[in-house]
């Protein structure tokens, strides 16, 4: 009996399932009448068929005949495929909502090109009356007026009449008066001695122009005399050592300016204010050891 028992035994080894339990008359017809009031849906009119199973309710020989358990898995069914056909309506719905509000999103406008300005109104200029011949030749002389007046103003104030020296008398020099001075620039020196004459030069024995064949230098050296007014009442004799040409020049009209001041020393505020008297210091810097000349220093080489 056991060996019959085990034989009888699915091979996988799973438990049968429990029997169903016996319903009686009465639940069976209650079972059946909400069988009959469950609605199932229509087919689509596209023609689609209702699947399998699903069917007007029973008849009452097809209901006597099924088993009670039979019954109610027959209403489970028609109820699961009721909702499920439900669900499916719903979702074809929703999908055809997202379509058409995906195709008025695709479905875009053009852009209007934006003109800058557009809304702003052109004006136009105003017709004025052609102006007459006199008007312009009223402007331009206004305007040559002033342009005359401002040349006017502007020469006032950029270039200052320069104040002219007091007119003065040259003071009476006695015949045989002699006046002495030694000037210097860069390593020039001159010793200069003046006395009364016609205003003859003569430097280390030569005339002027013969010494100094420059305008520039002869201007330079006649400054002093030409600004104390004895340009033609005075003799000049000089004697210069040491330097160039240039230095010479500068050393001879210190020299002169200096025998001036002791000639008349009311002289000295003139020739001052025009710098004669002034010892001009620059010279030319010495040249220092291990460089080329005075700050020129060799290249630098790395090796």
């Amino acid at each position: 009996m056991i060996e019959e028992e085990r034989g009888d035994a699915p091979e996988n080894g799973e438990d049968q399932a429990p029997e169903p339990e016996e319903m009686t008359p009465e639940e069976a017809a209650g079972f059946e009448e909400e069988a009959a009031q469950v609605d199932v849906p229509a087919p689509q009119a596209s023609g689609e068929t209702p699947p399998p199973g699903v069917d007007d309710a029973l008849s009452e020989e097809s209901a006597e005949e099924l088993e009670p358990n039979a019954l109610e898995v027959e209403r489970e069914n028609r109820e699961d495929l009721a909702d499920t056909l439900e669900e499916a309506a719903e979702e074809a719905g929703r999908q055809r909502g997202k379509t058409a509000e995906r195709g008025e999103r695709s479905v875009k406008e053009p852009k209007r090109e934006v003109i800058p300005g557009e809304h702003l109104e052109p004006i136009l200029p105003e017709e004025q009356p052609a102006a007459s011949d006199d008007e312009f030749d009223y402007a331009a002389g206004a305007y040559a007026e002033a342009e005359i007046g401002e040349g006017e103003a502007e020469g006032e104030v950029e270039a200052p009449p320069e104040p002219q020296p007091a007119p003065r008398t040259p003071k009476e020099l006695a015949a045989d008066a002699r006046y002495q001075a030694t000037g210097k620039r860069k390593t020039s020196v001159a010793r200069v001695i003046l006395k009364p004459g016609t205003g003859e030069y003569k430097v280390n024995g030569r005339t002027l122009e013969n010494f100094f064949p420059r305008t520039t230098l002869q201007k330079s050296v006649r400054a002093p005399l030409e600004t104390a007014g004895y340009e033609e009442r005075m003799d000049v004799i000089a004697r210069i050592h040491g330097g160039g040409v240039s230095a010479q020049a500068g050393a001879l009209r210190h020299g002169v300016a200096r025998a001036l001041v002791e000639a008349d020393p009311n002289l000295r505020g003139e020739l001052k204010r025009r710098g004669f008297l002034t010892r001009d210091a620059r010279a030319k810097e010495r040249k220092k050891a291990g460089l080329k000349k005075a700050r020129k220093r060799p290249q630098f080489s790395k090796r």
